[in-house]
């Protein structure tokens, strides 16, 4: 076998290893969901406020307001709830910001002269509070085509039906008090990500780095059971062995950041960007992460101490890398910091790859940071296990 094949043969048995021991599953496939499910749940929006619409079935009118209340995209999620009951007990648990319920009867009521009503649910926070201005426009919309209508039919100048197309044609044309509205101030740090795109990329990054870190005790086991020394007194050479060790850490970087990957495009539909920016960040990243452990696991005396730093680095390296705080709202100084640590770099790129839909152009300067990061652990990491083997 060429030693290019007992290297990938290496690699294959360190992958195997981490697949295989039942108490790294959680860490690596369990963990990582739950906390992006939960970090979606507690800090991501997809910018839209969830609306429940309790509307009569088949009613022209109910569905008219509902489609100009929906055309926004941007600004409700429009949900259609069965009854006034459910809609009462989703706002009241704050599964929906607001609800709407529109009367049985709706359409044959604007048709005649008295005066509709339509409730309206919310609590009394400043977000519900805020969504009153939009659906008040909406029914006002719906108020000035009726009374248009109404009194073309009253004035027998057609039918009711020829009247409401009438004015809803003429409304727009209509002259009348336009708002201009001007944005001051920067966009909020959630602004252009769904729900769980944001947490989807924090986990990536951090998860794809600790697991890594975490497969390093295998490393000194290795090396305690002298299996490494044994290996160079066959027709293996050092550089074999070292690339072998390495390999195996990339494969369970790679497996990580996969698995996040497909778990959150699949499940929690999150879009990731340009496959080949986001596709060639991850696979850096992972070579920084795998190039740490083997650096790691060369230095490290006993499984314990390096289990130990490689979650003491982890943790602090992903937090000071923004994957806990974000990056957005770190002081200027936190900020500089960052910029010496590689998580911070793969994280930028690939946020502004899923928020701008940028492609690897872009990402260069990125990928071209973290390849030196990688350069400089995987040349420390291998003079370190070098001299761990030949003495």
């Amino acid at each position: 076998m060429s030693g290019l094949g007992k290297a990938v043969a290496l690699g294959r048995i360190n992958l195997l290893r981490q697949v295989r021991d039942r108490s790294d599953l959680f860490f690596v496939f369990v963990l990582p969901t739950i906390l992006i499910f939960a970090l979606g749940l507690q800090f991501g929006s997809s910018g839209r406020a969830r609306l429940g619409i309790v509307a009569p079935a088949g009613d022209p009118s109910a569905e008219a307001l509902v489609t100009t209340i929906a055309e926004d995209p941007t600004r409700f999620d429009v949900r259609v709830i069965a009854d006034r009951e459910t809609l009462t007990s989703q706002v009241e648990r704050g599964q929906l910001e607001g609800g709407l319920v529109i009367p049985d009867g709706f359409d044959g009521a604007l048709r005649g002269s008295d005066q509709v009503e339509i409730e309206y649910l919310g609590t009394i926070d400043s977000l519900t509070i805020g969504l009153r201005a939009p659906l008040e426009a909406a029914v006002e919309r719906l108020g000035a085509i009726t009374t248009a209508a109404r009194v073309s039919v009253a004035e027998d100048l057609g039918s009711w039906d020829e009247a409401e197309a009438a004015a809803t044609d003429r409304y727009a044309s209509v002259p009348g008090i336009e708002v201009h509205v001007t944005q001051v101030g920067q966009e909020g740090m959630f602004a252009g990500f769904s729900q769980f795109t944001f947490g989807a990329s924090t986990m990536l990054v951090m998860f794809t780095f600790l697991t890594s870190m975490t497969a390093a005790g295998r490393l000194v086991t290795t090396k305690q059971l002298g299996l490494s020394r044994r290996m160079t007194a066959t027709p293996t050479s050092t550089w074999t062995i070292i690339g072998g060790e390495a390999l195996g850490r990339y494969l369970v970087a790679l497996l990580q950041a996969a698995f996040i990957v497909l778990v959150t495009a699949i499940v929690f539909n999150v879009s990731w960007g340009d496959p080949l920016t986001a596709g060639a960040l991850v696979a850096m990243f992972a070579l920084v992460s795998a190039a740490a452990a083997l650096l790691v696991g060369a230095v490290a005396r006993n499984p314990d101490q390096a289990s130990s730093l490689g979650v003491f680095l982890g943790l602090a390296l992903g937090a000071l890398g923004g994957c806990m705080i974000p990056f957005q709202v770190m002081p200027s100084v936190m900020q500089s910091l960052a910029r010496f640590i590689p998580h911070s770099w793969a994280l930028l790129g690939l946020q502004e790859t899923i928020r701008d839909g940028t492609g690897i152009e872009a990402a260069l300067p990125n990928l071209a940071v973290l390849a030196v990061f990688a350069a400089v652990l995987l040349a420390l990491a291998t003079w370190r296990f070098r001299r761990s083997i030949t003495g």
